[in-house]
């Protein structure tokens, strides 16, 4: 569905003014000049005040019903809790505002479906904030693996030390922060749905569910594997793409130091079966420095969350519609869910 285009400066409003806001997207908003942020809103007065004299953005508010009524917007992001996020979005859409909120695009695919309804009966975009597809390691990744080869096999996994109970126990972090291997898992697919799936659930040290190991076939025939657990040594997110004769090596981060590179092999000559027996290996290796790729070595640049933003507002502008648009990242959220009910 094409959406009707605006003139630049796009007119900016943001809801939330917590970590993701201030580490991520509000640099990556000052950084466009067809971009005016015109108010942020958070229920703590002093952070959004705190936040909008960073940024010099000239209004402030607690309540989002007074924002939206004094001031003129195009575009709303929403950067709260996922726990909050369907409500704020819901607001955001029906005063026809094109809204960009982070992800996950609902706790339920009930809600992302609701959600996808509610943006083509205001003909509005939505655009949901899985910010791993713009990191432009990742791209490139995908790109020269697709060149070589149908992709038969992916990965990702998600590793970390922490809370799988999410902001409270409101829902659990495989909804919540494990969707982005999942997502990222399936855009690397090239597939939409999931035709089977199932699921190894397991608690470590832990009262609820923390650790998640699936597999999945896409509706391409891509076989897909997710791998999380959070009661491990540390934070690891690393990603694998496999076709005939190509392998790629994705590193999203091990341990304090927060990577984007990646390593490619392509297979040359007769097949090889013992690196022992021949003393050498027939492949020839590519390696691409994501902050090289990403012309930055400011995590909100390499890491994509720039590019994510800056690609909403170019589609806000155009009339185009997003490629992470809530119509595509609502099937993410229903893998999620059918990795969940398959577990065994």
């Amino acid at each position: 569905m094409k959406i009707p285009a605006l003139s630049a400066p796009v007119r900016v409003a943001v809801i939330g003014a917590g970590g993701i806001a201030r580490g991520v997207h509000l640099p990556s908003l000052a950084e466009m000049p067809d971009v005016k942020i015109v108010a942020i809103c958070d229920l703590l007065e002093q952070r959004a005040k705190d936040l909008a004299a960073k940024y010099a953005v000239p209004k402030t508010y607690t309540l989002i019903r007074d924002m939206f009524a004094h001031e003129t917007i195009d575009a709303v992001f929403c950067l709260v809790e996922p726990a909050s996020m369907f409500h704020v979005a819901t607001l955001s859409l029906e005063h026809g505002y094109h809204t960009f909120i982070e992800k996950p695009p609902g706790i339920t695919a009930y809600q992302a479906e609701s959600l996808a309804r509610l943006a083509d009966a205001k003909q509005r975009h939505l655009m949901v904030g899985f910010n791993r597809r713009f990191i432009p390691v990742v791209r490139k990744t995908r790109q020269l693996v697709a060149e070589q080869s149908k992709v038969t096999q992916v990965e990702g996994c998600f590793f970390k030390y922490g809370d799988a109970a999410f902001d409270k126990g409101s829902l659990c972090s495989f909804v919540s922060d494990t969707i982005h291997a999942v997502d990222l898992m399936r855009y690397l697919s090239g597939g939409i749905t999931a035709k089977k799936a199932a699921m190894v659930i397991n608690r470590y040290d832990s009262p609820v569910d923390n650790a998640w190991n699936g597999i999945c076939v896409f509706d391409n025939d891509v076989t897909g594997i997710i791998k999380a657990n959070y009661r491990v040594g540390g934070r690891v997110h690393q990603f694998q793409m496999h076709g005939v004769g190509v392998s790629a090596f994705i590193d999203l981060g091990m341990g304090a130091e927060i990577n984007a590179q990646a390593k490619i092999l392509s297979h040359q000559g007769a097949i090889s079966y013992s690196l022992a027996a021949t003393g050498k290996a027939n492949e020839t290796s590519v390696v691409l420095d994501g902050k090289e790729l990403a012309g930055s070595d400011k995590f909100h640049r390499f890491y994509g969350y720039f590019f994510e933003d800056r690609h909403f507002i170019d589609c806000v502008i155009s009339g185009d519609t997003p490629e992470c648009s809530i119509h595509d990242a609502k099937y993410s959220i229903a893998l999620v869910e059918d990795f969940l009910h398959s577990a065994i």
